[in-house]
């Protein structure tokens, strides 16, 4: 059977992605299309809220969570789940420094 390469297939995004899976009874999940839109929960949908900050040239931003909500949240650039993994990259913009004169 030939291996599915359109572009669909690789825009599949699952209905949940396993952040931390141990049993059915300890794992989390983003339930969220993007892992900073919503708290993490249990696949039964009861919070089991994660927070994750990553510091970038001294500024901190949110890779995991919506909490605190007041760090701004990373862009989310890709989520790959295979077995026993989950990736995720993420980008994290910044302020230009002004230099004063552009000329």
């Amino acid at each position: 059977m030939p291996i599915e390469t359109s572009a669909a297939a690789r825009a599949f995004r699952p209905a949940v992605v396993p952040l931390v899976t141990h049993n059915p009874y300890f794992s989390v999940w983003s339930m969220a299309d993007r892992l900073t839109e919503e708290p993490t929960k249990h696949w039964n949908g009861s919070a089991q809220p994660l927070c994750g900050l990553v510091r970038v040239d001294g500024q901190t931003y949110r890779c995991l969570g919506n909490e605190p909500a007041n760090i701004p949240a990373m862009e989310q650039t890709a989520v790959e789940v295979s077995t026993g993994r989950t990736t995720a990259s993420s980008a994290a913009s910044r302020p230009v420094p002004s230099s004063g004169d552009c000329t």
